[in-house]
């Protein structure tokens, strides 16, 4: 039997007991714990992990690191004896690390011919859990197995810095002088960020040397990991750093934490994902162990040990998390409100997140105390034309193309090359999200990037010509796909139109909520028709047309104000009275050729489509 803190491993049994409770490792992670436990504390190489691991496969090295990353949830708190070796393998320690550090071998640094009196580093203690992150860990250990740049990218609050620092702080036996993190937050000016890196590097160095040279001279022959925090607003001049670093310093390694890429050569780029959220059902057994909710949790009973929650409340956590994005900090602050207003009181009030999710450790960064405080540090540092076209494609609720984006956001100084350019910047500084979908590139906002967009709009005053370029252009983009579909809605159209059905429903949302544009929501309305009989949604159809119809003041008590046959139509659409009758008369004038007289429909075929589909459903 081998133990490791309150670890133990049965070879004999092939198990392993946590805390005296059996942990279910799997049979290829303990294959690795076995390896790397009879080698003593000896480095293992990769390559011997893959022959004895998978003796008959050929397999990847991210098959490797899950394993590893299991191994390391299993070990957890003694998760930083099992120490990854840049480039070549993994050995676990088997006294106290700083005990073990002088005896055990296999640090590049070691072998380069540095002698280590004591393990070096300025990183922070861990002053909290962290949820979630065991995978992306092991991925940035192996990134910088191979790349000498590491750059950890990611929308504000998305647990960037925190994931950097564990990253260092497994890695810290592996550099022969050690980690060094140098905060650049609060470096207002870029010449200034030389300066605030020599600081740390080099303390007692001569003042009056050059900073980039004083830098130089201290790394000369050094093997360290230099961390780079928060570069995003000081970008060129942290670029320029870095690649003087890696110039002086072969042996050095830098990671970097930015809202976007410091693109220079060697560059390996990794993008921080949010954390896990529970699936949309009511409740699931599995919701707690969703580490977007054991944040939640944990950080509500950290400031109110009695907090608890019962079934419903469960549910409520993982709606907010969801609705979050699983943005750490924002589930941190809104762990905070719950605390203090109650679960429910929170989700209800959610819709205005950025003013009540507020109240972030006064020890923290200005841009982290609040949730506003953390959009405006990114809006600040975009360009007026990026600004104008973040704001104005918050009108779109999911995806949408560059076609969309050019058609909402062109326009007033910003023109349609403005538009490319700004989706691209807005798309690498993490405020867009790409992703493929239907073999096409499509974009979409985080629902709290969104929020904090429409906030913008509507204080710029361009809300309502935004939304009514929305409207317009998402009745012209249904349009368009049923004029190309014919009369039958075939399944690529439906796919198609499933695509956009966010989009339709947001529409009509405006439409009904403001009583504006009527004519062109009734003439949209009409126009999907078609579409949600195809995907079955013929209950959802009839309450669009309650909505479009009461933004028009018409009931059924009161008499019609026009003999508006589209009118009729959504009437007979959502229930009214004598409907089979509408819709018969209407389908004649329509195959008798008076499709002219209905000015809000479109085409005669479209129509038609409609009329058929709603007789026989009424």
């Amino acid at each position: 039997m081998l133990t490791i803190g309150d670890v133990e491993i049965l070879p004999d049994q092939r198990r392993v007991l946590v805390a005296k409770k059996p942990f279910n490792l799997g049979s290829r992670a303990f294959d690795m714990l076995e390896l790397l436990a009879s080698a003593r504390g000896n480095l293992v190489s990769k390559d011997e992990i893959m022959r004895r691991v998978w003796p008959d496969t050929v397999v990847v090295d991210n098959n490797l690191h899950v394993h590893i990353s299991a191994i390391r949830k299993m070990l957890g708190a003694s998760s930083n004896r099992l120490i990854a070796v840049p480039g070549r393998g993994y050995r676990l320690a088997l006294e106290a690390q700083g005990s073990a550090s002088e005896s055990l071998s296999g640090c590049a640094g070691r072998e380069a011919g540095h002698t280590r009196t004591a393990v070096q580093s300025n990183l922070p203690s861990p002053s909290s859990t962290l949820y979630g992150r065991d995978e992306a860990i092991e991925e940035v250990i192996g990134a910088s197995e191979s790349a000498t740049l590491i750059s950890l990218v990611g929308p504000g609050g998305i647990g960037k810095t925190r994931l950097a620092i564990e990253a260092g702080r497994q890695l810290v036996d592996c550099f022969a002088d050690g980690v060094w993190l140098v905060e650049l937050s609060r470096v207002a000016t870029p010449q200034f960020v030389p300066c605030a890196v020599a600081e740390v590097l080099d303390p007692e160095g001569t003042s009056d040397c050059p900073p980039l040279a004083r830098i130089a001279a201290s790394l000369r022959g050094a093997n360290k990991l230099i961390l780079l925090d928060n570069c995003e607003h000081v970008i060129q001049a942290a670029a320029d750093v870095a690649a003087a670093i890696l110039a002086a310093a072969p042996l050095c390694k830098v990671m970097v934490t930015s809202r976007e890429p410091l693109k220079i050569a060697g560059e390996c780029v990794y993008r921080v994902r949010a954390l896990a959220v529970p699936r949309q059902e009511p409740y699931r057994h599995d919701t707690l162990e969703t580490s977007a909710v054991q944040l939640f949790l944990d950080r509500a009973r950290a400031i109110d040990s009695r907090f608890a929650l019962d079934e419903p409340g469960i549910a409520l956590a993982a709606l907010i998390c969801r609705r979050l994005d699983g943005m750490p900090l924002a589930i941190e602050l809104a762990a905070s409100r719950a605390a203090t207003l109650g679960i429910r009181e929170l989700a209800a009030n959610l819709d205005d997140r950025l003013q009540i999710l507020t109240g972030g450790y006064r020890t923290a960064l200005p841009q982290h105390q609040t949730l506003r405080a953390t959009f405006d540090w990114s809006y600040h540092l975009l360009t007026p034309k990026q600004q104008a076209v973040l704001r104005r494609v918050g009108v779109f609720p999911s995806l949408f193309r560059l076609d969309a984006a050019t058609a909402i956001a062109a326009g007033d100084d910003v023109d349609a090359t403005d538009v490319l350019d700004a989706v691209c910047a807005l798309s690498e500084k993490s405020l867009l999200i790409a992703e493929v979908c239907q073999g096409a590139i499509h974009y979409r906002l985080l629902e709290t990037t969104r929020a904090y967009a429409l906030q913008k709009l509507a204080d710029n005053g361009e809300a309502r010509r935004s939304e009514h370029r929305f409207v317009s252009f998402v009745n012209a983009s249904v349009g368009g796909a049923l004029g190309s579909a014919g009369a039958d809605c075939d399944r690529t159209s439906l796919e198609q139109f499933r695509v956009r059905l966010d989009d339709v429903r947001a529409a009509l949302h405006l439409i009904a909520s403001s009583c504006s544009d009527r004519t062109l929501g009734a003439e949209l309305l009409i126009t999907a028709g078609p579409f949600f009989f195809g995907l079955g949604l013929w209950a959802e159809l009839q309450q669009h047309a309650c909505a479009t119809l009461a933004a028009w003041n018409v009931t059924h008590e009161r008499a019609l104000p026009a003999p508006d046959l589209s009118i009729r139509l959504l009437m007979a659409i959502a229930g009214a009275g004598q409907s089979n009758a509408l819709i018969g008369t209407w389908a004649g004038d329509q195959r008798a050729g008076a499709g002219d007289r209905l000015a809000l429909s479109g085409p005669a075929r479209r129509n038609d489509c409609v009329a058929r589909r709603t007789a026989v459903s009424c």
